[in-house]
Parts: C-alpha cells; sequence; structure tokens
C-alpha cells in the first residue's frame, strides 16, 4: 500500500515539475510577444506625430497663401473692389 503512494506521489511530482516547465516556457513567449507589440507601439506612435507634423505643414496658412497667388493666380482684392452684400 505505501508503495501505491510512493508511485502517486511521484507522479504527482513529475506532472507538477512538468507543469512548471511549460508555464515558465509560456510566460516567457508571452512576455516576448509582449515586447514586441510594445515595440509596435511606440513605432506607431512615432508615426503618428509625424503624420501630425505632415498635416499641419500642408494645412499652413503661409503654404496654403503660397500656392493660391503662385499657381492659382489668386490676389488679396484692393478696398474699391470689395462689394458689400446685404440680405
Amino acid at each position: 500500500m505505501a508503495r501505491r503512494w510512493a508511485i502517486v506521489l511521484w507522479l504527482l511530482l513529475i506532472l507538477s515539475t512538468v507543469a512548471v516547465v511549460y508555464t515558465t516556457h509560456l510566460c516567457r513567449q508571452l512576455y516576448t510577444q509582449l515586447s514586441r507589440l510594445q515595440q509596435e507601439e511606440s513605432n506607431l506612435q512615432v508615426e503618428w506625430g509625424q503624420y501630425l507634423l505632415e498635416q499641419s505643414t500642408w494645412a499652413s496658412l503661409t503654404r496654403i497663401e503660397k500656392a493660391a497667388t503662385e499657381e492659382l493666380g489668386m490676389r488679396v482684392p484692393d478696398f474699391n473692389e470689395v462689394i458689400m452684400v446685404e440680405p
């Protein structure tokens, strides 16, 4: 009878060590994945900042005014050319 208990306890010990090894391996895989995702998040944050900077550059009033005068031939009207329209 004692021999059976010893075998059962030995098998439980082996199973628990396998479970510890598996859990450790799984934790390392998940930590590696977490690190990779955090790096990707950091890269996306940098890219987002670059897009915001580019957007503000394209929306700059100076750039728009320059494009309007050079490319479209627009100009600010003289005071005499302004016509006020009332409803």
